[in-house]
């Protein structure tokens, strides 16, 4: 009887384990973060690329949509999930037993805040970058800048690579936000005139190529408002 008491045991502290193995955060989900200075909704479209996990997120207040977010990390019931900007902002839950809610919190720097996300719906398609247009060939390799925004200087660095079919695809990065990777596209050229999207942050750039390709000078525009930016060409870019 002994024997046959101590494997029930083993069998109910087994049986939670079991449970939690069936379930699949995949989908869409809602949630608003209590911040100081207001209230903040965040959008996680959380889903498997192959065999990893990958989301990408929405802010609407702050113009932010389907910004991808890698290094999301699933095991069992446990979702970490981190975020580009300073202060290593980043986003750890539990998915409840019925996989309708992820309770957890935010954290940046020294603080934390609960959030809890709501599932909506299955995880939604995501979108494809629009194809470039124009000569834009010439932009291989890492662009460098700085924005005066009147309280700081921010540096950016656009990083543009030659894929294997000949065409470029961009990155962005805001080095003093530590915030990298941000993809950029569609890219256009007519002429000497340069357009970059960045629809993930509601961004965009227009600059003039100088006759090296060695200089853009433009416009940085972003949430209505806009700033003048050049970026000097420098070495080529690494694919990753």
């Amino acid at each position: 009887m002994k024997g046959f008491s101590a494997f029930l045991t083993c069998v109910s502290l087994l049986a939670p384990v079991a449970a939690l193995a069936d379930i699949n955060p995949a989908g869409v989900w809602e949630g608003t973060l209590n911040t100081p200075n207001g209230d903040l909704g965040f959008v996680f479209n959380l889903h498997r690329d192959g065999d990893k996990w990958v989301a990408e997120m929405d802010v609407p207040a702050q113009g932010v949509t389907e910004m991808p977010l890698s290094n999301v990390k699933v095991e069992g019931s446990s979702i970490s999930i981190p975020i580009p900007g300073p202060g290593d902002p980043h986003f750890d839950g539990k998915v409840s037993e019925d996989g309708k809610t992820i309770s957890g919190k935010f954290s940046q720097g020294d603080g934390t805040i609960p959030l809890e996300l709501k599932w909506k719906s299955a995880p939604r398609a995501v979108s494809k970058a629009a194809a470039n247009t124009g000569e834009v060939q010439v932009l291989e390799g890492i662009w460098e800048g700085t924005l005066d925004t009147g309280g700081a200087q921010l540096r950016l660095r656009f990083n543009f690579v030659k894929n294997a079919d000949g065409s470029i695809s961009g990155t962005l990065d805001s080095i003093d936000q530590n915030v990298n990777g941000v993809p950029m596209g569609p890219i256009s050229r007519t002429g000497d005139s340069i357009k970059i999207e960045v629809k993930s942050i509601g961004g965009s750039f227009e600059g003039t190529l100088d006759k090296d390709a060695a200089k853009l000078t433009g416009t940085w525009s972003q949430g209505g408002g806009s700033l003048p930016l050049t970026m000097q060409h420098g070495k080529p870019a690494k694919k990753s």
